[in-house]
């Protein structure tokens, strides 16, 4: 697939229960997404970021800005794909992009595409803080200045399934944004 745009109000089914659905099947987990809505609320825009939307417009939107939102969705989407792409092995965590399959400490665990990207980077990154304005643009594909809390939300569910021990390698930088770092996962003597 290349490009899926679901619009917010299907006759049949809400585009958060058709971006769950869409998730779950084995085309649909990598397919880039974008929400079109005829009203942006806070909680709706951070659902459809949260369950792996690339981009969200209001309607009625310029076909023009359409278009050109559509080409930077699948832009970015290449360009992960070819600046990222290998496995990975930090402090326990071992990622590999290219079937989206996390493990920590050899237990797999189930990660949501936002998820998995903000991992990735992060792993990637390592020792290096990263603003959010950075992983909004980065993983989310939003402006830097976008006044959202998605970025913590996210950081917050990785934690939870990475486990206690794996989320202390995800530092939060005050005022700054996050961290990973593979020092803070060795056991203290």
């Amino acid at each position: 697939m290349d490009l899926v745009v679901v619009d917010d109000e299907p006759q049949d089914m809400s585009a958060s229960t058709f971006l769950q659905v869409l998730r779950q099947s084995e085309a649909g987990r990598k397919a880039p997404v974008m929400v079109l809505s005829s009203k942006r609320s806070e909680d709706a825009l951070l659902a459809a970021f949260e369950l792996g939307a690339e981009d969200y417009l209001e309607k009625p939107c310029d076909p023009r800005e359409f278009a050109a939102r559509a080409r930077a969705v699948l832009r970015r989407r290449s360009e992960r794909t070819e600046h990222w792409g290998s496995s990975l092995n930090l402090a326990g965590i071992g990622i590999d992009p290219s079937q989206r399959r996390c493990e920590v400490e050899g237990r797999r665990v189930s990660l949501q595409p936002r998820e998995f990207e903000l991992l990735e980077i992060l792993m990637r990154k390592d020792g290096r803080v990263l603003s959010r304005g950075y992983l909004l643009e980065t993983v989310w594909g939003m402006a830097s200045e976008a006044d959202t809390r998605a970025v913590d939300v996210v950081v917050s569910r990785l934690r939870r399934k990475l486990g206690r021990r794996s989320a202390r390698l995800i530092e939060t930088v005050s005022k700054l944004g996050y961290c990973f770092r593979r020092d803070l996962g060795r056991p203290r003597r």
